[in-house]
């Protein structure tokens, strides 16, 4: 059931965010084809410089910040209007517990995030292929080949996939954070969005004067190993204690992952007051 939930929260997005990766990347390919075209031509100046150099890129990084903060609005929205909202009426007389439901936002945000970042990265890219193919393919072949002759130090596949595995359970830690100040949010009669925030800005704000100092703590002894180890020459040493701050801060999101989860689920469970 969860897979109809993702399924449903996925239609929803691909009409909306579609349009707006695909625009990200044709923006990215003609503003290596104009900046290539400015760089080449030292004669243009004035309103045909700025037609050509500038106004593309600023289009850009507007769309840039648009997407971004689109992807924000889009997750709080989804959750909100899904199941705090009027459509909560339909989705809470599915035989499917809040957990689920939780779950599903949850898989469908965090893969919402995963996928406007590789558009940020795709559109980057098209830039750099435009402004100079034969460069780029160079430096790539290059950069493949100075990999295959280095010796890589024993655990470096395991310590990318630990990174990776932290990235996401970190972002999962945030959008549930997220979850859970909006519900907190939703147990005030009026002014919702206004005591939402203020709920997210209190938790942050624990966080950041607490569990997370602690976390930064962990990191910090995990670096001066580190930063030991490289000294007396023993990286493999040094990658081990890198797995270990990241293992560290892998379990302190985890554990608040599963916080924010269980607080969002008795909300709903037990104070749900739908609109």
């Amino acid at each position: 059931m969860i897979g109809k939930l993702i399924k449903y929260e996925f239609r929803s997005l691909w009409r909306r965010f579609l349009p707006l990766w695909a625009g990200l990347a044709a923006l990215g390919l003609v503003n290596g084809f104009t900046i290539t075209h400015v760089l080449e031509n030292n004669r243009i100046e004035g309103l045909s410089n700025f037609l050509l150099g500038v106004l593309p890129l600023i289009m850009l990084i507007v769309l840039f910040t648009v997407l971004g903060v689109l992807t924000l609005v889009f997750i709080c929205q989804r959750f909100y209007q899904g199941l705090l909202g009027r459509e909560g009426y339909l989705m809470f007389t599915l035989p499917v517990s809040s957990a689920e439901h939780i779950l599903a936002k949850t898989i469908a945000a965090l893969l919402l995030t995963v996928l406007t970042g590789l558009a940020f990265l795709l559109s980057g890219t098209l830039l750099v292929l435009a402004l100079d193919v034969k460069g780029f393919l160079e430096g790539m072949r290059d950069a493949f080949a100075a990999l295959r002759q280095l010796e890589l130090p024993r655990g470096i596949g395991w310590l990318i996939t630990e990174g990776l595995v932290c990235g996401l359970v970190t972002a999962a830690s945030s959008l549930l954070q997220i979850y859970a100040a909006i519900a907190l949010g939703h147990l005030a009669s009026r002014h919702r969005a206004g005591w939402s925030l203020l709920a997210y800005v209190g938790i942050s704000m624990i966080l950041s004067t607490g569990v997370f100092q602690l976390g930064s703590l962990g990191m910090g002894r995990a670096m001066e190993r580190w930063l030991d180890r490289i000294l007396d020459g023993g990286v493999n040493g040094a990658m081990s204690a890198m797995a270990a701050g990241m293992g560290f801060m892998i379990l302190i999101n985890l554990a608040l992952a599963v916080v924010f989860f269980f607080l969002t689920k008795i909300i709903l469970d037990k104070k749900l007051n739908l609109e």
